[in-house]
């Protein structure tokens, strides 16, 4: 007895506790008992392993208590196991069980959604449950239900003059407070619903939609197809009916959120309960935009067909329809080829509906209509602002209907004081310009792009055609400055020499002639610039390429597609027509130091509620070097100070300038383009044919026996600059460079024994000679000489002594600058259109048949060919 309780005051604790996990512990204990008697305390290990092999099955707490001694195992049977249990032993016996069956018990939820899932381990637990989903999905379709039940019973479906009518878009100038004008003024009139044409009412249905009258005011497959449309990536689709488009109204404007179209269907749904189609109907014709400033259909008959709706005939109808999805777009004075097309389908829609027979549809005549007419509020200069506005925020992705019915805010770049001063110069121009004379003129800042002030006209109700940026003159010697660009560009400095001499004929037979025939012998690259000496020019131009003339161009800005602008020999000369402001944004690329940036109008549009649709985003582009940039500007003070425009030193206040004027052939057109470094400015002047389809010479007036780019046009730019300056700080512009690439040899180099020449050497006060081309026959008077200057002579292309070889330059009508002029000749210079030399700008133009073949027509036709590039887009 003694051996047997040994064991257990060692062990029995644990035993007793292992045979207690096991459901079965009391048998297999009295088993191990049994067989510990039979065999002995030596068989008490095997008769152990024998248990732990039954209950291999069981949990290891069974196999322990059969590898209990026997005495351990007799008192286990002697003393049954209490049933005061500790809690983690209950657990522990009830895994056991479970595993014993081959089964996990579930384990109970400990909340109604059961997440985190109870007995799941990561991540499972956090994988929300199919009782987690169903009941989500019911709740969201309770909420949803009685959101629309909610919705249905507060929505009030609105009578048409409660309908917020698209607001008036308003324009002001850049200081945001000062309206320049307002698109679109609205007309309405509402007719009764027995007054509104029933020829209409069956187009509309037919057109907009034929399942009107047996929907409920929604159509639930034209908005499947509408929304796989635009999953497929089609044009976005409402799939509105004509209920729908109502309602629409209510909201100022096109909803295609698909929020917006539930709104939208929840009052339509409304609409279809409480009000007959009939009404619905009318309420449509009465509150929808046909264009022209035109809201519901008595005002669109009086403004496309100048009657009454009651009046209005099948056809007419069926056209005020077919204008309804973008009236603007699909207007046939803008559009006529388009608005037949929709025409004849409403007609074809109307016969399918059977409204009418084809025979009668047969019989239908596409409409006349009156011509629109143009809003008061674009009459006088202004009207071409707004236009401009308009054009850009179209370009800009906005829309015609947008535009006038959105109530935006618009703030342009016009700066109300430079467009005063700007319309004050065409004003100041004498009395006795003739009618047609026509002027455009651009100001822009070039730091950024921005339009500063602009004349297109007149009166834009009178005379639509912008002469700033759509009328389209010859440039003259304008164009020269591209040369003189890609002249530096390919290593030629200021001071290389070119041969001024006239006539000049080179390869292929092209001959060039100054003014007169005057000679300037040999001259450096900048004085060429500031005489504006066409042979020196056109032999420079053939050493750089024709081509590097043209890409320099289009570098600066100018369109590729420029009426006359080809890579010949004669573009140095002015042979291309650009706009106005398409040269304004040219030169002010070089202004800017060769950085390019696109003009631009609209510096913002704000929407009603006060949030921004649209802000101008500058985009710069290097165009050429910036000391490439320099040496150009350098160049271009000449005419300004020296040359055809220098009395602007007068007018500007010794305020530096720089630029370049031009004449076209036959005084066709007259420029001066000029900038400092604050402002640019562009000035054209042309005079159309009577029929309006080319130019003819410009009539002189004010005292000019011809209209030359340093006449009036200079005198515009002089008194826009001045006035929109005065109380600017005078900035001076950067002093002329040494570019690294100047590799070229100079055409000439001074003897040893002279002294250097002087890079800027004073010229002459009186004028200039003017831009007379020399195509037509020269006066009869000759030309006289220049005033002595400190030039030195210029020896030909071999340096020689003090004075150059008499045999290698014809008898010069201009005589070296060193040289007293003869007592025979007066001193002082002839008037300006007595001397040669400035602005020639077609003095060498070939004739139509020497030159390729062009394309496009300017100013409304404008002559075709290569003679002066006219052209068009």
């Amino acid at each position: 007895m003694s051996e047997s309780r040994r064991p257990s005051s060692g062990g029995g604790n644990r035993r007793a506790a292992g045979v207690r996990r096991t459901p079965s512990g009391k048998s297999a204990a009295g088993g191990a008992a049994k067989g510990s008697s039979r065999s002995g305390s030596s068989k008490s290990t095997g008769s152990a392993k024998g248990t732990s092999r039954t209950s291999s099955k069981g949990t290891s707490g069974a196999g322990t208590g059969a590898a209990a001694s026997t005495s351990a195992a007799s008192a286990s049977s002697a003393k049954r196991p209490t049933s005061r249990t500790s809690v983690s032993a209950r657990h522990a016996g009830a895994a056991p069980k479970g595993a014993g069956n081959g089964r996990g018990k579930k384990v109970a939820a400990t909340n109604f959604l059961n997440y985190p899932r109870a007995g799941r381990r990561n991540p499972w637990r956090w994988i929300p449950s199919l009782r987690m989903i169903v009941g989500a999905m019911a709740l969201f379709v309770l909420a949803g239900l009685g959101f629309a039940v909610w919705l249905y019973n507060d929505t009030e479906v609105p009578e048409p003059s409660d309908f917020a009518l698209a607001q008036t878009s308003r324009v002001y100038f850049a200081d945001g407070e000062t309206e320049m004008g307002k698109f679109s003024e609205i007309n309405r009139t509402e007719l009764p619903a027995d007054e509104v044409p029933d020829n209409v009412k069956q187009a509309v249905v037919a057109s907009e939609d034929s399942s009107f009258y047996e929907n409920r005011g929604v159509s639930p497959r034209g908005i499947v197809r509408a929304f796989v449309n635009n999953l497929q990536g089609g044009a976005r689709q409402g799939g509105s009916t004509i209920t729908m488009q109502y309602v629409e109204r209510y909201y100022t404007g096109t909803e295609t959120s698909y929020v917006g179209k539930a709104k939208e269907a929840i009052m339509a749904l409304k609409a279809d309960q409480e009000l007959s189609k009939d009404e619905i109907l009318s309420r449509y014709l009465n509150t929808i935009y046909f264009g022209r400033g035109a809201y519901g259909v008595q005002e669109a008959s009086q403004a496309y067909f100048g009657k009454n709706a009651s009046e209005l005939t099948d056809a007419e109808a069926a056209l005020l329809v077919a204008v309804i999805p973008s009236p603007s777009t699909y207007d046939p004075a803008n559009d006529p080829e388009r608005s037949t097309q929709l025409w004849d389908r409403v007609i074809t829609r109307q016969v399918a509906e059977e409204q009418m027979t084809p025979a009668e549809a047969d019989a239908l005549e596409f409409p006349k209509t009156v011509e629109p007419t143009s809003e008061n509020s674009l009459g006088g200069t202004n009207g071409y602002l707004l236009s401009q506005v308009r054009n850009e925020l179209i370009s800009e992705g906005f829309t015609e209907d947008e535009i006038n019915t959105g109530g935006f805010t618009i703030v342009s770049t016009i700066d109300p004081a430079i467009q005063e001063n700007t319309v004050q110069a065409i004003e100041n121009l004498p009395e006795d310009r003739p009618e047609n004379n026509r002027v455009g003129t651009v100001t822009m800042d070039p730091s950024t792009g921005a339009i500063r002030g602009m004349y297109g006209g007149a009166d834009y109700v009178t005379q639509a055609q912008n002469d700033a940026t759509q009328s389209r003159m010859q440039a003259g010697s304008i164009f020269k400055t591209f040369t003189l660009i890609a002249a530096l560009e390919d290593g030629y400095p200021l001071d290389s020499r070119w041969d001024g001499d006239s006539p000049k004929t080179f390869r292929g037979g092209w001959t060039v002639k100054n003014f007169n025939d005057v000679d300037y012998g040999r001259v450096t690259l900048e004085k060429a610039t500031t005489s504006s000496i066409n042979t020196a020019y056109a032999e420079a131009n053939l050493e750089v390429g024709p081509e590097r003339t043209m890409e320099t161009a289009i570098s600066l800005g100018l369109p590729e597609k420029t009426p006359g602008l080809f890579p010949d020999a004669s573009n140095v000369l002015g042979s291309a027509s650009p706009t106005v402001a398409e040269m304004a944004e040219v030169y002010g690329s070089i202004a800017s130091g060769g950085v390019h940036r696109d003009s631009y109008v609209v510096q913002s549009v704000t929407r009603p509620d006060g949030s921004s649709r649209y802000e101008h985003e500058t985009t710069d582009t290097q165009g050429m070097d910036e000391e490439v940039a320099i040496n150009a500007t350098v160049a271009l003070q000449g005419p300004p100070t020296q040359g055809s425009a220098r009395d602007l030193q007068n007018v500007m206040g010794g305020r530096p300038v720089a630029g370049k004027t031009g004449t076209s052939e036959r005084f066709r057109s007259a420029w001066f383009v000029g900038f400092t470094p604050q402002l640019v400015t562009a000035v054209g002047m042309f005079q159309p044919t009577a029929d309006g389809t080319g130019e003819e010479s410009l009539t002189p007036f004010g005292g000019e026996d011809n209209i030359t780019g340093g006449t009036f046009p200079t005198q515009i730019w002089g008194d826009i600059m001045s006035t929109s300056l005065e109380g600017e700080e005078y900035l001076e512009f950067p002093e002329e460079v040494q570019l690294d690439n100047e590799t070229q040899e100079r055409s000439y180099v001074p003897p040893p024994t002279q002294e250097p020449e002087p890079t800027r050497a004073p010229e002459p006060t009186e004028e200039e000679p003017s831009e007379e081309p020399t195509t037509e026959e020269p006066t009869t008077e000759e030309p006289t000489t220049e005033e002595p200057t400190t030039e030195e002579p210029e020896p030909t292309e071999e340096p020689t002594t003090e004075e150059p070889e008499p045999t290698e330059q014809p008898p010069s009508e201009e005589p070296p600058a060193d040289e007293e002029p003869p007592a025979d000749q007066p001193t002082e210079e002839p008037p300006a259109d007595e001397e040669g030399g400035e602005e020639e700008a077609d003095a060498g133009l070939p004739e139509v048949e020497d030159l390729l073949p062009g394309e496009g027509q300017g100013l409304g036709g404008g002559r075709e060919g290569r003679d002066g590039g006219r052209g068009g887009d």
